[in-house]
């Protein structure tokens, strides 16, 4: 499993909108976190559908976090911008299996803890967290 370079620039203006507290402009992001400009638009709306930042036009605008630092989880930002999280496609909401097996199947069943444990941890990351381990 691999997470899209979306992701990544997700992760990256989260956290650094939760350390500088502050509402950033869209070229001070894109610098600062070495994301391309055009590229931070596109994703920053996938954010703020998500209900993890907020977003003001205008000259004075930019982004700022809609929640506290605390409230907003990795597996928060993840989902924001992956397309899915599951490990397998047996894991999807229609339990898809070629075999028609999913039910009974005892790789099905590793999987489901497999993700039941990635979920949990990174559900359990907070950007807070996250922000004081850089501060260290």
């Amino acid at each position: 499993m691999q997470l899209n370079i979306t992701t990544d620039y997700a992760v990256r203006s989260v956290l650094y909108l939760a350390t500088i507290g502050r509402m950033a402009a869209a070229p001070e992001i894109a610098e600062r976190m070495h994301i391309p400009r055009q590229y931070l638009t596109t994703m920053a709306r996938r954010l703020k559908d998500a209900g993890l930042i907020r977003a003001q036009g205008g000259k004075c605008g930019g982004y700022m976090l809609a929640r506290p630092p605390e409230a907003i989880t990795l597996l928060d930002v993840i989902r924001a911008t992956e397309g899915t999280m599951n490990l397998n496609r047996c894991l999807e909401h229609d339990k898809y299996c070629s075999r028609f097996a999913t039910e009974d199947c005892p790789v099905r069943e590793v999987y489901t803890d497999l993700q039941e444990m990635v979920e949990n941890y990174l559900g359990g990351v907070t950007m807070a967290d996250l922000k004081n381990k850089l501060i260290k």
